[in-house]
């Protein structure tokens, strides 16, 4: 049986839609193929050459999204009873070296988002991610991040 891919709802969600985009881009791109062959005096059409390349690496993303998905379980953004950090956690960071704090979501490796609003996402697999995994407040910790040393400590877990 395959492996699953525990994951937030946001971020099944978000993989959702992604997966009915590129359904549709994949369908645009067909009918695109179907209407250039159709029309296409001249064999070396360039609209037809590009849709054709496009089709394999459509149809492999819409392969792998519906994988990723079938897969998939749920897991709510909470900490676990002990107050510990868990995928879907919102945590409040103290990084210690700046004095600044930020907040960051623990997610999975297949939903990162870099452009999606709100808290940092940090994933599970990360050297963060894996050092703040099972974490509680007032907890630090460090990661090695290149050449330096990053320290944090845990401010609130929700």
């Amino acid at each position: 049986m395959a492996e699953e891919v525990q994951m937030t709802a946001e971020g099944f969600q978000r993989l959702q839609d992604t997966l009915d985009r590129e359904r549709q881009r994949r369908d645009d791109a067909v009918a695109q193929i179907a209407a250039a062959r159709d029309d296409a005096v001249d064999l070396e059409d360039r609209n037809l050459e590009t849709a054709q390349i496009d089709l394999p690496s459509m149809e492999a993303r819409i392969l792998e999204l519906e994988d990723v998905l079938a897969r998939a379980v749920i897991v709510e953004g909470t900490p676990d009873q002990d107050g510990r950090v868990a995928l879907g956690s919102r945590v409040v960071l103290r990084d210690d070296e700046h004095d600044r704090e930020l907040e960051v979501r623990l997610v999975s490796a297949v939903e990162v988002d870099a452009l999606a609003e709100g808290a940092a996402q940090v994933s599970e697999d990360s050297p963060v991610g894996q050092a703040l995994m099972g974490r509680r407040v007032g907890e630090s910790f460090e990661v090695t991040q290149g050449e330096r040393q990053l320290r944090y400590t845990v401010k609130s877990v929700g």
